[in-house]
C-alpha cells in the first residue's frame, strides 16, 4: 500500500506500507532500506538491532510475528522509514521503532506522517498500547501529536482512544487464571516491553540487570525500551543454553517471564546469569516461571544460576525458586540520593 502526503513545502512523501510479509526479501530495495537506517559510515544502532532490521527487512519466518515497515520517499529517494511489530494472533500491544529521517530532510514532518500511519494501522487491527523509546525532545513532540506520552525514563506509550491511563496496566494484567508457561516468540516483542516497563511492582527496582534497567523514581528509570527485547532474544537463539519462558494467562497476556545469559567460552560456560519480570497479579506464579527455565538450562548443560535483587520482594521470589543468598555486594547500585546493596543469589541444577 501507498500513501501520498503533500509536505507543507510543497514536496510530496511518497509513503509504503509493507505489511507482514509484504514486499521483502533481500533485493537491491531492501538494501537501500537496509543501508540507510543503519548510516555504515555513521551507525547509530547497536549490532543486535541491526540484526534484527535485517531479518524484518528480508522477512522472517516466525509466523508469531505481525509488523509493518514504513518507507517515505522524495522524488523517489529514502528519507524516512519507521516500523512496528506486534503479536499475530493477538495484536494487542506493540512496538515502534527504527524510526529514523535524512537529517537534510528533518523539519518537513516526514516522521509525523509515518508515526500517524503506523499508529492509525495499529488501532485498525485491535491494538491497545504500543511502546516506544525517546531521549530526543523533538522527537518527542512527534510522538505526542499521535497519542504518545511519557511513561518511564525514556520509555513513551500510546494507549487506545478513550482507554484509562490510571488503571490500564492494573486492568490490562490482572488475574486471568494461574497462566500457562511457554517458550518466548519473536511476536511478543510488544507484550515483553510492556511487562518490563511497569511501574509495578515498585518495590523491584531491579528489572533487568544485565541491561542495566532499574526502577527508582525520579532519579532511576528505564534507560531502554525494545533494546533489551533484542538483546536477549539474540542471546536465546543463539544457544539453547539461553533459556526464555514467558507465563501467559487466560486473555493470552504476557504476564511474566524468566531468562537466562549463559556464557559460551568455556571457563564459565556452565553458568549463567538470569532476569526474570512478573505483573503484580502474577508474582505468585514467577517461581513456576523460573523453574520452567532453569529446567531448560540444566539440560544444556547449565549447572549455576545466579540472580540479582534489591529489596525483599524480589528475594522472596528467588527463595521460593530454590535460590540461596551467595553474597551482598555493598553499596553497588546508585539511585541518585542513595546506594543500596544488592543481594546475589545463587542456584546450583546439579
Amino acid at each position: 500500500m501507498e500513501k501520498v502526503f503533500a509536505l507543507p513545502n510543497g514536496e510530496e512523501l511518497v509513503a509504503s506500507v509493507l505489511g507482514p510479509g509484504e514486499g521483502r526479501g533481500t533485493t537491491a530495495v531492501q538494501h537501500e532500506v537496509y543501508s540507510f537506517l543503519t548510516r555504515p559510515f555513521d551507525p547509530w544502532m547497536v549490532p543486535t538491532e541491526g540484526g534484527f532490521l535485517a531479518e524484518f527487512l528480508a522477512g522472517t519466518d516466525d509466523p508469531s510475528l505481525a509488523d509493518t515497515m514504513l518507507v517515505g520517499r522524495i522524488d523517489g529517494t529514502v528519507v524516512g522509514t519507521a516500523w512496528h511489530g506486534t503479536d499475530h494472533d493477538l495484536p494487542e500491544m506493540g512496538g515502534y521503532g527504527f524510526v529514523f529521517t535524512e537529517p537534510e530532510q528533518r523539519g518537513k514532518g516526514i516522521a509525523q506522517r509515518l508515526t500517524e500511519l503506523s499508529i492509525s494501522g495499529f488501532w485498525a487491527v485491535g491494538g491497545q498500547v504500543s511502546y516506544l523509546g525517546t531521549m530526543n525532545p523533538v522527537a518527542q513532540h512527534i510522538y505526542e501529536k499521535n497519542d504518545y506520552r511519557h511513561y518511564n525514563g525514556l520509555t513513551f506509550r500510546a494507549l487506545r482512544p478513550g482507554t484509562d491511563a490510571d488503571t490500564f496496566d492494573e486492568t490490562f494484567f490482572g488475574r486471568a487464571g494461574d497462566g500457562e508457561v511457554r517458550d518466548i516468540r519473536l511476536g511478543d516483542i510488544g507484550a515483553y516491553t510492556g511487562l518490563v516497563m511497569l511501574l509495578e511492582p515498585r518495590e523491584w527496582l531491579v528489572r533487568d540487570y544485565t541491561e542495566a534497567m532499574f526502577y527508582a523514581p525520579p532519579a532511576v528509570q528505564a534507560s531502554g525500551c525494545l533494546r533489551p527485547f533484542f538483546n536477549s532474544m539474540t542471546r536465546h537463539t543463539a544457544s539453547p543454553a539461553n533459556a526464555w519462558k514467558v507465563l501467559i494467562n487466560d486473555r493470552g497476556r504476557l504476564v511474566a517471564s524468566a531468562n537466562l545469559w549463559a556464557p559460551t567460552h568455556a571457563p564459565v560456560a556452565a553458568n549463567a546469569t538470569m532476569e526474570f519480570q512478573a505483573a503484580p497479579a502474577y508474582v505468585d506464579r514467577a517461581s513456576a516461571v523460573i523453574e520452567a527455565a532453569l529446567e531448560d538450562a540444566a539440560a544444556n548443560d547449565v549447572r549455576a544460576v545466579r540472580a540479582c535483587a534489591v529489596g525483599e520482594a524480589r528475594l522472596a521470589v528467588l527463595r521460593e525458586a530454590g535460590f540461596v543468598e551467595e553474597v551482598v555486594q555493598p553499596a553497588a547500585l546508585d539511585l541518585g540520593d542513595q546506594r543500596v546493596d544488592v543481594t546475589v543469589m545463587r542456584r546450583d541444577l546439579g
